[in-house]
């Protein structure tokens, strides 16, 4: 369960360990590798012969400049009188810090609560510089009846998670799979500026070469795929006559054409392009 998230945070020390073993010039290459192997996000365009479904794969960190495109597509489709449905697991009783860092503990990575930074922005520096956390709001503009939450919520997350093994609750208890985000961040800023860059260039090299695939999508629990992977098609399903714009996680993208297809034997692939997301 917990190698899901386990398996990309720690990826950071192993690139970083394993860097003595490459050669130098492989090492002192990783960088130029990576500007050539840029993380790229799907922007594929799905029709059933009445109306269309045009799905944009997100990454939660990006360039401040991917997001400002994402943006005025965005307010283009509104204008043209299209759907928008995002992702963003919604507020409930148990969204509160607490249950974020509970989210997290059972995918294997500790994160105080009182920490004053979100994961995401605390692991940011570990994929680039520059790179901003998504923001809806921002990005969605003014709230409507054609600006809609597809997601569960985090109460809804938590219960479809697997329980929480006891021994993960003991603070006596290390579990040698979990991940200390702290700790990591802690690490990684100890290195010299040349191996964070390095280490910076083979993860993005690791998640431009796996983010479209089936393999880090398959290491997820189903709570964090299928379950919320359903609800977009019902979404879709259930607005037979509209156009809809859906913004979701790359690793959901390629799932949700796989259903629709299943679903109706009428829907089909339009166009497919790729954006750059850094």
């Amino acid at each position: 369960m917990k190698r899901a998230l386990r398996t990309v945070l720690i990826a950071v020390g192993i690139l970083a360990g394993g860097l003595v073993t490459l050669t130098v010039g492989v090492v002192a290459a990783l960088p130029v590798i990576a500007d050539h192997i840029p993380l790229e996000l799907s922007r594929v365009v799905m029709s059933d012969g009445r109306r269309q479904v045009e799905m944009q794969g997100m990454v939660h960190v990006a360039k401040p400049d991917f997001y400002s495109g994402i943006a005025k597509h965005i307010a283009q489709r509104r204008q043209e009188g299209w759907l928008v449905f995002y992702e963003e697991v919604r507020p409930d009783d148990s969204s509160n810090p607490a249950g974020v860092a509970d989210v997290l503990r059972r995918l294997g990575a500790d994160w105080n609560p009182d920490s004053k930074q979100h994961p995401y922005e605390m692991m940011a520096s570990l994929l680039g510089d520059g790179l901003v956390l998504q923001d809806n709001r921002a990005l969605i503009g003014p709230p409507g009846p054609d600006a809609r939450n597809v997601d569960v919520t985090l109460s809804q997350l938590l219960a479809a998670l697997p329980p929480d093994d006891p021994d993960d609750t003991d603070p006596n208890h290390a579990d040698p799979e979990t991940i200390d985000l702290a700790q990591l961040r802690e690490e990684y800023d100890t290195l010299p500026g040349w191996v964070q860059r390095r280490v910076q260039s083979a993860i993005r090299i690791m998640l431009a070469t796996t983010a479209s695939g089936s393999m880090v999508r398959d290491a997820l629990p189903p709570a964090l795929t299928t379950l919320r992977e359903d609800k977009v098609v019902a979404a879709i399903k259930a607005e037979p006559d509209r156009n809809i714009l859906i913004l979701y996680g790359q690793v959901h993208i390629g799932h949700i054409q796989t259903m629709l297809k299943d679903a109706d034997a009428r829907w089909r692939t339009v166009s497919s392009q790729a954006i750059q997301a850094f």
